[in-house]
């Protein structure tokens, strides 16, 4: 049995892989790779499912795969299919759906900029985003390096649907990909 990210990267391989017996893990407890060159030999069709891994958390491109990235990512996977399934046609999809895409981008963006709050940086470069779920952290990651600064940092964020509890993120300099996630207790600072 695979384990499959559930993030857009885990959406592709099991839409690619339709028989395949999986598993869906936390993303950032996944150490796989997706080769869509394996896959695909059509460059039409190779380069939608590029635009998909390429626009995941940018905050810059189309509605409609920007959106299926973060309903993945939120683990709405009927949702996320449905706009991939247009994206790869090259369709346009109902307008309902589209109006979904639309404020699932908005919710994440309004998400992001809250979270960019000084308050939440203590000590310095240690970011305390625990009472935020783990789904948006790739977003926020991005967002803050596109606005703060391109130092090394680390986030403590809370848990995913599939990962319980809080994880500390680190992240290398200019780098938006977190070197790794750790479960993160908190120091006993009781007075006994």
């Amino acid at each position: 049995m695979h384990e499959y990210p559930l993030d857009i990267r885990g959406l592709i391989l099991r839409h690619l892989q339709p028989n395949q017996d999986y598993r869906w893990v936390a993303p950032f407890l996944w150490s796989g790779e997706i080769e869509l060159r394996a896959y695909l030999d059509d460059p039409a069709l190779l380069a939608r499912y590029r635009v998909l891994l390429e626009v995941d958390c940018s905050g810059q491109g189309r509605i409609i795969p920007r959106a299926v990235g973060i309903a993945a990512r939120q683990g709405r996977l009927t949702l996320a299919h449905n706009l991939m399934a247009a994206h790869i046609r090259g369709i346009r999809p109902e307008m309902e759906l589209e109006a979904r895409a639309l404020s699932l981008l908005n919710d994440e963006k309004r998400k992001v900029r809250r979270l960019l709050n000084r308050n939440r940086e203590w000590p310095k470069d240690v970011w305390n985003l625990h009472d935020t779920p783990a789904w948006i952290i790739p977003a926020f990651i991005r967002r803050f390096r596109q606005q703060v600064n391109s130092r090394p940092i680390s986030i403590i964020s809370g848990g995913h649907l599939l990962a319980a509890g809080n994880w500390m993120w680190d992240i290398a300099t200019k780098s938006h990909l977190a070197l790794q996630a750790t479960p993160y207790e908190y120091p006993n600072t009781s007075l006994d």
